[in-house]
This record gives structure tokens, C-alpha cells and sequence, in this order.
């Protein structure tokens, strides 16, 4: 490979805290006093997914886990985002991209999410999962994205009910002192149960859909899954977002740059083009 020289070096060096170029699997981003970060590596087992944190909106850490999982049609069970091939923090946004996530060349994928420090031990994060159907034909896939939300810092004695959202599914837990309501916008439907029935569930062999089943959960480690089931013409996307408020109510969608991203994150990526040498097509 050749090396990067010069000025193009200087560039990418300064760029590696946006975008690494070697996603590493572990970033934040952070409004006002409002954090929410991934804390360890992009894979996930019937025991564990992706630990995040989500602090500066309430007594301790508000959230222990959340991730994203698809099924394509006639897949025999559902299958994680694995680690990313690109992955930009940036301020209050943050974004994770996959070139061939399923390694078919059925659809890329993009997800980006962005943080705001919404008052006083209040925040908000908004997350957008984009899947670009690359085929050349319809796709037809499953999105299931799964959260574990430890409020105040604990678990066990969380309460979760059923909201009231024209935009889509919401969730309303709460325990003794703090609230979260998580939506997700046009989903399909939902699922809530205890930690960690629902993950074993979505990492198991077999087929898993989702039912609206599991409220209301009274005093526990409750976990909360929704599920997108929809059809992507060739050569189209579909984006599937998601809200939590800590402590906080809701925010019209209008308010976040996700799953669109902000001038900056353009900027580093026009940057990091340029510093990365053109190709030799005679040594191709």
C-alpha cells in the first residue's frame, strides 16, 4: 500500500478522532452535560449486546444496552450489525457505516444518532438506522432494534406501559424518581420482557417476530424491542429512528440533523478523501 505523505498526512491525523479509519468501536458524543457512547466492541451474544452509556440526564448511567438487528426474507433467524466499516463522532452527532453488513450485496447500511441536552438532568438521543437497498431487485427485510434502559443508574425496578405517539410505538418506563419514554417512529410492532429473554430471543437459531406483547412490566430490568417489517425497491432506502428521553419528554423529529449529517461530518469526509492517495490502476 502506498504511504501518505506530506501535508495529506498532517490531515488525516487530525481527522482520526472523527474517523478513524479502523472503526474502533468505542466513541461518544456529548451535548451540554448529556453523554451517550458506545462502550465496548460491536458484537453481541445471547448474554450480552453492545454496552452504551447514556449519563448528565439523571441519577447514574440511564442505559445499559442498545443495538440493531435484521432479518432479509427467507433468513432462518436474525442477525446483528457487526462491527462497522466506518464510524464518525463529531460533537453531538455520531455515525457507524456498513458497506455489505449482511455480505450478499443485498443492502448497505448507515446509522446515525445524535445527543441534546434537553435541561436540567434532561436529555434526549435520537438514532436513525438507513438501509440502501443495492440490489437490483425488491428487498424485503426485517429491522429490530433492542434497548435496555437502567434507570437511575440500577436495574430491577423499572416499570414499563404502553404510550400514546401518533408517530409510532411508544414505551413509557419509569421507577420510583426518573422516567424514559423510547419510540420508535413507524414501527411494526413491539416487544417487551425482563433482561435478557428478548436478546436471547433475537440471538438464537431461529425465526423471532415481535408480537406487542410484555405490558405492562412492573419492577424490573426491563428491556424493550421494535420491530420494522418492509418491502425497499431496488436501488431505494428506508430509514427506521428511534427516541429516548431521560427525564425528559419527547422532541419533534424535526429538531435532529439525523439521519442526514451535519457540515462538519462532510467536511471530514471530503478531508479524509483527499488524503487518501488515488488508486494505481496499473498495480491493480
Amino acid at each position: 500500500m502506498s504511504k501518505i505523505l506530506g501535508w495529506k498526512a498532517l490531515v488525516l491525523s487530525s481527522l482520526t478522532a472523527i474517523s478513524p479509519l479502523a472503526a474502533s468501536a468505542i466513541g461518544n458524543v456529548t451535548a451540554g452535560d448529556v453523554t451517550f457512547g458506545y462502550t465496548n466492541d460491536f458484537t453481541t451474544t445471547a448474554s450480552n449486546t453492545v454496552d452504551v452509556a447514556f449519563t448528565g440526564a439523571g441519577t447514574g448511567d440511564m442505559a445499559f444496552e442498545s443495538w440493531w438487528f435484521y432479518r432479509v426474507s427467507g433468513g432462518t433467524r436474525e442477525s446483528v450489525f457487526a462491527n462497522p466499516d466506518i464510524e464518525l463522532y463529531s460533537g453531538s452527532y455520531g455515525r457507524l457505516d456498513w458497506n455489505d453488513p449482511a455480505g450478499s450485496g443485498l443492502f448497505a447500511a448507515a446509522l446515525s444518532f445524535e445527543v441534546f441536552d434537553s435541561g436540567t438532568n434532561q436529555g434526549n438521543l435520537f438514532q436513525n438506522l438507513r438501509i440502501h437497498n443495492t440490489s437490483g431487485s425488491d428487498l424485503t427485510i426485517d429491522i429490530f432494534h433492542y434497548s435496555d434502559l437502567d434507570l437511575g443508574g440500577t436495574a430491577g425496578n423499572d416499570r414499563a406501559t404502553l404510550g400514546s405517539n401518533p408517530d409510532g410505538i411508544q414505551i413509557d418506563l419509569r421507577d420510583s424518581t426518573q422516567t424514559a419514554p423510547i419510540v420508535g417512529y413507524g414501527a411494526s410492532s413491539y416487544r417487551v420482557t425482563q433482561y435478557s429473554q428478548l436478546l436471547q430471543d433475537l440471538t438464537d437459531t431461529g425465526v423471532d417476530n415481535l408480537s406487542n406483547t410484555g405490558l405492562p412490566l412492573n419492577n424490573r430490568d426491563v428491556t424493550v424491542g421494535f420491530q420494522w417489517s418492509v418491502t425497499i425497491g431496488a436501488g431505494g432506502y428506508r430509514d427506521f429512528m428511534s427516541q429516548f428521553g431521560s427525564n425528559a419528554p419527547l422532541l419533534d423529529p424535526t429538531v435532529t440533523i439525523v439521519p442526514e449529517p451535519g457540515t462538519a461530518i462532510l467536511m471530514g469526509l471530503g478531508l479524509l478523501l483527499l488524503a487518501i492517495p488515488p488508486r494505481d490502476e496499473a498495480a491493480a
